[in-house]
């Protein structure tokens, strides 16, 4: 059945693939026709809604799960930066703005680009193609991704009698205009904060738009110990765990950052003592 299964991941059509499904976020009644009017002459794109506010918007984007949002940045009940901020997997943006001073604070977003009002039909489209291409490259990685978690599945099993693995060796993490795989194991600990998450490894740190649950739900229990509501530790880069002599515990990383133990934790910290076993008492 797997084998069925990653035969057909690997003859999977990318040659030409669905049109890109587009959502518009503006305002003014004016620059949304001229969107979808110019859009409208451009091969490849599918406009699936309109949304004339940043609450409306937030709506669309979380019910339709468009590929490519046009986004205004000043609007009523918000912006679109804001708008955005959260949003786990979240989806191409082109910032349509008339305030080109707007541009550096949107830059955290990692849009795919940002036009001026009034949009002309050449800067549009060169939009759209650059757009075209990043969906092709994510849509070949992740079909590379199935192939490969697929391939290990079936390598498992026949190596272990059926004994499947459930957590990856590596994570695709997003930085800047690159994506990149990070392996987990040099990962020291990921710092929780709202909907964003601060991944702290050996390679550096990267700012993630997933939430801490969401990153502790993929990672090994075996290695992984949430030891506070905002940090996750991996138990091989814990070198002490110490006492502070009044009931509280913080733990020492690879190169003596203590992390704090909450105080609802105190199982996960038996397990992680009994995994690395050191203690240095107050």
């Amino acid at each position: 059945m797997r084998q069925d299964m990653l035969n057909a991941a690997m003859h999977e059509r990318t040659t030409s693939p669905a049109a890109i499904r587009a959502l518009i976020v503006e305002d003014e009644p004016a620059n949304r026709r001229l969107l979808r009017t110019l859009l409208g002459s451009i091969d490849g794109v599918e406009i699936v809604a309109e949304a004339v506010s940043a609450p409306e918007g937030r709506q669309k984007l979380l019910e339709l799960r468009p590929d490519l949002v046009f986004m205004d940045i000043q609007m009523p009940g918000g912006n679109g930066i804001e708008l955005l901020r959260g949003l786990e997997n979240p989806p191409e943006v082109i910032f349509v703005t008339g305030h080109p001073e707007y541009a550096l604070p949107a830059l955290e977003m990692h849009p795919a680009d940002f036009l001026t009002k009034p949009v002309s039909h050449k800067r549009l489209a060169e939009c759209v193609l650059r757009v075209q291409r990043r969906l092709v490259e994510k849509r070949f990685a992740d079909l590379a991704l199935r192939i490969a978690g697929l391939a290990t599945t079936i390598r498992d099993d026949a190596n272990s009698g059926g004994l499947i693995g459930a957590y990856p060796d590596q994570i695709l993490i997003r930085v800047r205009r690159r994506r990149v795989w990070l392996e987990v194991a040099d990962i020291a600990w990921i710092e929780g904060a709202s909907q964003y998450c601060r991944v702290h490894a050996k390679s550096g740190e990267f700012l993630l738009s997933r939430s801490l649950n969401s990153m502790e739900s993929h990672l090994d229990p075996a290695r992984f110990f949430r030891v506070h509501r905002s940090a996750i530790v991996n138990a091989t880069h814990v070198r002490e765990v110490r006492s502070t002599g009044d009931g509280q515990y913080c733990l020492y990383l690879d190169g003596g950052l203590p992390i704090p133990v909450g105080r609802s934790r105190r199982e996960a910290l038996k397990r992680l003592v009994k995994r690395i076993g050191r203690v240095t008492p107050p």
